[in-house]
């Protein structure tokens, strides 16, 4: 038991501790409101550009060079709510941190993320090879714990989602079409 709560006491308090650094740089830089409540972050120092609830936090040279395409794509998270897909399984993490299963689906779950929101910048007309460059190129850091963020993982990945076409749709297939639920005939 002891191993236990030492070990839940652990991943909270990282969680707790990247939660509080991330309000720390929100409230220390610049903010803008944007459209439907969203507020735009923008900070001077270099930094992997996030999205936290209503928050995209952003660098002013990110802002500068691909501001565009990377409000798309985080906009994009919050659209679709992810931030509240990643605190369930955080809490779920915190329960069951010696389970590897749950990592596991976490980062899976950041994947299937990163499709979507890739889908979604895709769909809004910005040119495939334009951003699958930009995501190439791009050198940024990585980002706060538990932040969705625009970053490497998974690259290959991303871009052979991006590359693949439906020939019913022709179009990028949609990354919900995999876990649709559908009665047997």
């Amino acid at each position: 038991m002891l191993v236990y709560f030492a070990g839940l006491f652990f991943v909270i308090v990282r969680h707790l501790w990247s939660l509080g650094r991330m309000l720390y740089l929100i409230r220390h830089s610049r903010c803008e409101r944007l459209d439907n409540g969203i507020r735009l972050v923008v900070h001077r120092r270099k930094l992997a550009p996030f999205s936290w609830m209503r928050y995209i936090v952003i660098s002013e040279t990110d802002l500068k060079e691909s501001g565009h395409h990377i409000l798309v794509h985080e906009m994009a998270h919050i659209h679709h709510r992810h931030s509240w897909d990643l605190l369930l399984t955080e809490a779920c993490a915190w329960l069951q941190w010696f389970n590897p299963a749950i990592w596991l689906l976490k980062q899976e779950l950041q994947n299937i993320h990163e499709y979507e929101a890739d889908e979604e910048v895709l769909r809004q007309g910005i040119n495939a090879k334009e951003y699958q460059m930009l995501l190439i190129k791009s050198r940024w850091r990585k980002a706060l714990l538990y932040c969705q963020q625009l970053n490497h993982s998974s690259l290959k990945k991303r871009i052979t989602m991006m590359i693949r076409k439906n020939p019913i749709r022709g179009h990028v297939p949609s990354t919900s079409m995999y876990f649709r639920w559908q009665p047997l005939p």
